[in-house]
């Protein structure tokens, strides 16, 4: 399985992601705000306009109905008195939710109030009065605390904050306007509902916000994790590049000595010797044979291009045969090894020599770990996906986290006799042929390694 290496590797994948999530932040943010804040106005100011479109009906209609009409038009002296003209606009108190009214003319002189100490004042530079009387509607919500008007004196001190329209007066023909009438409400349900409505559009787009916000980086930090997984996978694929033409050169180097061992030793194994020392040259033969199928192999797994696996390799062979090669070493270090369960698909669709090759390296390593003895665990079995997995576990002292992350780093060894190769080679090998390498520690101590290639049908 590929993995994914952390960002923190590549401090210039932080300082992109963290000015990514900057910005993302802040304008999200700001956008956030400014519609949350636009709708909430809207709607507040389509609510209100539509009851203040109610009230003004119905003041109009009470204002026709009652013959107060004419009300609007007396001059000063030929008005009547505030009780006469009480008798008609009472019925204005009467509306629900309904704290002061105020008559005015259409010079902008109160005619009539609700609280009589306002009757004949008139209040400049009322520019809500001044659209009403021009057939303006324009409601707005007022709060004591903080708008001192004049004409808002002597309300109620319980009345925090209301609700005030100034309504245009039209005549009967409703061809113009004759006067304007300002009442003051309280609708405390309305001025609930205004701020449920500004608390859940703020909420909604802050929801909103931040789902953007996550989806947005979710997508970013995979779409880094990808080109920081690919920028070293060209890093890797350059150095074996490197690892190729050493081979090449170490490949041209080696293959005709190893030629002239080999033509050395089928002569003297052709000569009248001891039995056992015709076996030795014969091992001598064979080691060559092997070491020249390594070197091609070597060859082979440095290339960068996918290869069509047209060979097969029989599984439990090949791993007998690894264990047979290692059988000195093992002695040696006294370490024994424990085949378990061996009974997946027998044959990979994998080369032969690549496979044994990899299988060494494992074993190789394993080897080095249990310098003092040990227990080697071998096994191997269908993985899903038709795949053969093989599992080989050692009981040496594990790694740490530094040697875990650099262990498939090409020329990056803690050996000290070591090139940093192996394992790299290995697992370039096993992606050839659709398989994978991986190695983590095991529960307790020790390594384990998991090889898988593709099963043959």
């Amino acid at each position: 399985m590929q993995k994914h290496h952390s960002l923190h590797e590549s401090p210039q994948y932080v300082r992109v992601l963290s000015i990514f999530i900057l910005a993302s932040f802040a304008a999200i943010f700001a956008t956030t705000i400014v519609l949350s804040t636009y709708m909430a106005s809207y709607m507040k100011r389509q609510m209100m306009q539509r009851d203040a479109m109610v009230s003004m009906e119905f003041l109009n209609s009470i204002v026709h109905v009652e013959g107060a009409e004419r009300f609007f038009f007396f001059e000063r002296e030929l008005r009547p008195t505030a009780g006469e003209m009480g008798e008609v606009f009472e019925h204005i108190l009467q509306l629900p939710e309904m704290a002061r009214a105020n008559i005015y003319s259409l010079s902008g002189e109160v005619i009539w109030s609700s609280d009589p100490a306002l009757i004949g004042r008139t209040f400049d530079d009322n520019e809500e009065l001044s659209g009403a009387l021009r057939g303006e509607l324009h409601p707005a919500i007022a709060s004591l605390d903080f708008e001192h008007k004049i004409e808002h004196a002597g309300l109620p001190d319980d009345v925090e904050e209301f609700v005030e329209i100034y309504v245009p007066i039209w005549s009967s023909d409703g061809t113009s306007v004759i006067g304007a009438i300002e009442v003051y409400k309280t609708p405390t349900t309305l001025l609930a509902v205004l701020q449920d409505i500004e608390r859940l559009a703020q909420v909604g787009a802050l929801l909103a916000g931040a789902v953007l916000f996550a989806a947005l980086i979710s997508v970013v930090i995979y779409t880094m994790r990808t080109l920081h997984w690919q920028e070293k996978r060209l890093v890797e694929a350059e150095r074996l590049a490197v690892i190729g033409e050493m081979a090449s050169a170490i490949a041209h180097g080696l293959r005709n000595p190893l030629a002239a061992i080999r033509s050395c030793a089928e002569l003297v194994a052709e000569e009248k010797i001891e039995e056992s020392t015709r076996q030795t040259v014969l091992d001598i033969v064979d080691q060559v044979d092997r070491l020249e199928v390594w070197i091609r192999s070597f060859l082979n797994g440095t290339r960068a291009e996918p290869q069509d696996a047209v060979d097969t390799a029989h599984v439990d062979v090949i791993i007998k045969r690894c264990i047979e090669s290692f059988r000195p070493q093992l002695l040696r270090h006294n370490i024994e090894v424990v085949l378990g369960r061996c009974d997946g698909h027998p044959i990979a669709a994998a080369g032969s020599g690549e496979m044994e090759q990899v299988v060494n390296t494992i074993l190789a390593n394993a080897v080095e770990a249990m310098k003092n003895g040990g227990r080697l665990h071998i096994n191997w079995s269908n993985a899903p996906g038709r795949r053969i997995a093989i599992e080989i576990s050692d009981t040496g002292p594990g790694l740490d986290e530094d040697q875990l992350q650099s262990l498939f780093v090409p020329f990056k060894t803690s050996k000290p006799s070591g090139l940093g190769v192996g394992l790299a080679l290995g697992r370039r090998i096993a992606e050839r042929f659709g398989g994978t390498l991986d190695l983590r520690n095991g529960i307790q101590k020790g390594v384990v390694v998991t090889l898988t290639f593709p099963a043959r049908a």
